[in-house]
């Protein structure tokens, strides 16, 4: 098959030039397009990139808080240990009276203070609970029986020489808590006790090392306030942080009215206490904070400029497209002129037929008017006549009509056509008479119940029609057959057009739809059929296959789908 062909650019599927709508709809899809690709990866880090800075600024703040409350403890633990050690070295010494009197007592508490200000008083206990000799601010506290207090019972019982108590509020109506250590002397037990204010040791935890960045509370293992920052709550107040007995070092997250708190904890060793730290100043939400809150607004920066940018490429991509567009339509334009060039012969000749008519009757007419033939003609006789050249111009009427229709320019016009009654617009329409003058044989084996299709008519005949030519071209004025063959598959429809040409050479066939190349000789050809036909199939939605046989003849298929993909 002599062919005239080139691969146009890809219009989409539902390309309708210089329809403004269509544009819009273009410029939007390019909008998003750009934005995906450009902003996407762009928010993509930034988020992550936020997450990882918000994960590693808590687990910093986590690890800081750790360290602090653990050195807090360590710190403590120290101290409780030299208050031990106080009374250790005091009961221990060989010149410790027992029991002492209230004198000598007051002496040794004067000496304790001068180790630690936290002491408040000391007392002599023998082993039925009596507090016997009393150095302090509450002397009526001198020979109140302890028996029943629970300190004195844990220690009696215990295996250790010493307790460290909770903070209690005990006989004196204040809260305090005690050391208190024992020995056994010549078989009896006697126990030396100091009450501690909590206040002071509060203030020797504050003095110490980062303590100024967080909120400090020792709660015991109920969960009861024994040292607090007083803003957070009181001593014997239940607290809302309770950490857990394991592990005895950590840091957790909780909510307390809504917001999220992050404390770190550690255990003492000494007593049942655990010693919590908290942030001093409110915890921001870590997505908009500090260096997040920079990253965010440099990165919507970023992402106005990039918008501008995107808006601007749009635009030039939509005014790009709209001149490919308003090419490809000339191009088709052309097309359809060549078609028509190529079929002058025969569309002539139609022409002429039905003016031959025309010109015979209006002479016998004339004839009959003329009265030196002696002829009368009756209103009968003359309605006939007249009738003859009324039918001839309304066949000439319609060949010039489908002309004009074919080559007319349009833009794309979507509705349901029957695909057997596209083509036998084009064949009887257009083609017939050539055919007949050139001795081809048109086969038509259409498909039965053909079902309707979304599709343009007057592109597809130019598809049609633009095969059909290089059919003809293909013969080389050889008498020969075309078969046009339609059928359905899945949800497609198929045009087979086969010719018993010459055929297309192996090396052709992939040049088919590129642009201007043609196999025909110099001068009969644009080049511009096929390549126009194949954008207008695929801006269809459909594709065209091609199959050759050098001497044996070519078949183009075209597939269409039911309607025409978004």
């Amino acid at each position: 098959m002599a062919i005239e062909s080139g691969k146009s650019k890809k219009s989409p599927a539902e390309s309708l030039p210089f329809d403004k709508e269509h544009y819009r709809e273009l410029k939007r899809k390019q909008v998003i397009r750009l934005l995906f690709f450009y902003l996407g990866p762009l928010i993509v880090l930034i988020i992550f990139f936020s997450i990882q800075y918000s994960a590693m600024v808590a687990e910093s703040r986590r690890l800081h808080l750790t360290a602090i409350a653990e050195n807090q403890s360590n710190t403590l633990n120290l101290f409780l240990s030299e208050r031990i050690v106080n009374l250790d070295n005091l009961i221990d010494d060989p010149r410790f009276q027992h029991p002492p009197s209230s004198a000598n007592l007051q002496i040794y508490l004067d000496r304790l203070k001068m180790n630690s200000q936290t002491f408040v008083d000391i007392g002599y206990f023998d082993s039925s609970g009596i507090q016997v000799a009393y150095a302090g601010p509450y002397p009526s506290l001198e020979k109140v029986d302890y028996s029943s207090e629970d300190w004195f019972r844990r220690l009696k019982q215990s295996d250790e020489n010493f307790i460290i108590t909770d903070i209690y509020l005990g006989f004196r109506q204040i809260p305090h808590f005690t050391i208190a250590v024992s020995r056994y002397i010549e078989g009896e037990l006697i126990i030396l006790r100091a009450t501690l204010d909590p206040g002071n040791i509060y203030e020797y935890m504050r003095s110490l090392e980062g303590a100024n960045e967080v909120f400090i509370s020792i709660v015991n293992e109920d969960g009861y306030y024994q040292l607090v920052t007083p803003h957070i709550g009181t001593p014997l107040e239940s607290s809302s942080i309770v950490p857990p007995e394991t592990p005895r070092l950590g840091a957790e997250t909780l909510k307390i009215d809504g917001s999220r708190i992050t404390y770190a904890y550690s255990w003492l060793r000494l007593a049942d206490w655990a010693l919590i730290v908290q942030p001093s100043v409110p915890q921001r939400g870590g997505f908009f904070s500090g260096f997040n809150l920079r990253i965010y607004i440099i990165a919507a920066a970023m992402i106005l400029l990039i918008i501008l940018v995107i808006a601007f490429r749009a635009n030039k991509l939509v005014e790009m497209q709209m001149e490919t567009d308003r090419t490809r339509a000339q191009l088709e334009h052309a097309s359809k002129l060549a078609s028509v060039g190529e079929l002058a012969a025969g569309i002539a000749h139609e022409i002429n037929n039905p003016l031959a008519v025309i010109n015979e009757e209006a002479g016998l007419i004339k004839d009959y008017m003329n009265p030196e033939f002696g002829e009368t003609m009756d209103p009968k006789r003359l309605e006939e006549h007249l009738n003859s050249i009324q039918q001839s111009v309304f066949r000439c009427r319609d060949i010039t009509h489908k002309l004009l229709r074919f080559v007319r320019k349009s833009d794309v016009e979507l509705k349901t056509h029957n695909i057997n009654d596209i083509i036998d617009g084009v064949v009887d329409g257009l083609l017939m008479r050539e055919m007949q003058v050139s001795n081809i044989e048109i086969d038509k084996d259409y498909g039965r119940n053909m079902p309707s299709i979304l599709t343009d008519r007057n592109q597809l005949q130019q598809v049609i029609l633009n095969i059909i030519n290089n059919g003809v071209d293909a013969l080389e004025g050889r008498p020969g057959t075309i078969t046009i063959k339609t059928r359905t598959e899945n949800n497609h429809v198929e045009i087979a057009i086969s010719d018993t040409g010459k055929g297309i050479k192996p090396g052709d066939i992939e040049k088919l739809f590129m642009p201007f190349f043609t196999t025909k000789e110099v001068g009969k050809g644009t080049g511009l059929g096929l390549s126009v036909s194949y954008g207008i199939i695929k801006s269809l939605g459909g594709e065209i296959k091609v199959d050759s046989t050098v001497g044996r003849g070519s078949e183009f298929t075209i597939i269409l789908p039911m309607k025409p993909g978004k």
